[in-house]
């Protein structure tokens, strides 16, 4: 088993217990808000998806700038885009299918290639300098890919990222042993290390302590809403055309339910 630094260095964390900002790269993303559900806190667990939402992601880069202890989970690329064949042209799975990008995996083509590789530096350039920080790295959000091609990718992304934990998040399909295992919904079946992300799940509707006592067997704990994408009503829109500016409060009021009394 490999050495798992981020949980190692959080497993004292009284309530490792934090919010999976998915949209946080988004340009109108509320950054000053973001850190707000932070303030009283001691420490920082986020998420986010790094390829969809926008390249700059100028909050991402506020975040690990701050001298509070962190611990950051990035997913690299979008599962769920290539699922239902809706990547745009800025993300890693632009014109594939699952299996056309499990066959470039094999071969290394020079498109799919430089898509991952341009997000993996550009992820490494941000990690960068930060201090007090623990990081864990997620190759593909929700993942559809079979164990075998899931494994090219963690062990390709770990050649990167040696100081951070890899994360194996498939949609279905078991966690690979020895990676950090993520499992996303409410109901999740997981082996300690894991994370459990309600990713899909409105977190505003269920009892959240409940589903927390559900999961304790989990290292990390996610919570999350479909604004936290910039999901709203109405047809598709590109992650990084859609618009993510919500009421400051909508911040503030988000303590209470990821650190319900």
């Amino acid at each position: 088993m490999k050495t798992l630094i981020a949980l190692m260095l959080f497993s004292n964390v009284a309530l490792a217990q934090g919010a999976s900002f998915l949209g946080l790269c988004n340009p109108t993303w509320d950054c000053r808000g973001t850190l707000q559900t932070f303030a009283k806190r001691q420490e920082i667990l986020v998420g986010w998806l790094e390829g969809s939402f926008g390249k700059a992601c100028r909050c991402g880069d506020a975040i690990l700038k701050s001298n509070k202890r962190k611990l950051i989970r990035i997913h690299l690329a979008n599962g769920p885009c290539l699922r239902n064949r809706r990547c745009g042209r800025h993300e890693v799975f632009y014109g594939h299918t699952i299996a056309s990008a499990s066959r470039a995996l094999e071969k290394a083509p020079k498109r799919l290639n430089t898509r991952l590789n341009r997000v993996i530096e550009r992820t490494k350039e941000r990690l960068n300098g930060a201090t007090r920080l623990s990081c864990l790295i997620s190759p593909v959000l929700e993942s559809d890919f079979k164990p075998s091609v899931r494994l090219k990718w963690l062990e390709l992304v770990e050649q990167h990222f040696p100081g951070c934990d890899i994360v194996d998040n498939p949609l279905k399909k078991p966690c690979i042993k020895g990676f950090v295992c993520e499992r996303h919904g409410l109901e999740i079946k997981a082996r300690a290390p894991c994370i459990a992300d309600l990713d899909g799940d409105d977190g505003s509707r269920i009892n959240i302590k409940q589903w927390y006592n559900s999961v304790k067997q989990c290292d990390l704990k996610f919570y999350w809403e479909p604004w936290m994408n910039c999901i709203r009503e109405g047809k598709f829109i590109d992650p990084v055309n859609r618009d993510c500016t919500y009421k400051r409060s909508r911040f503030i009021k988000l303590r209470d339910r990821i650190w319900p009394r």
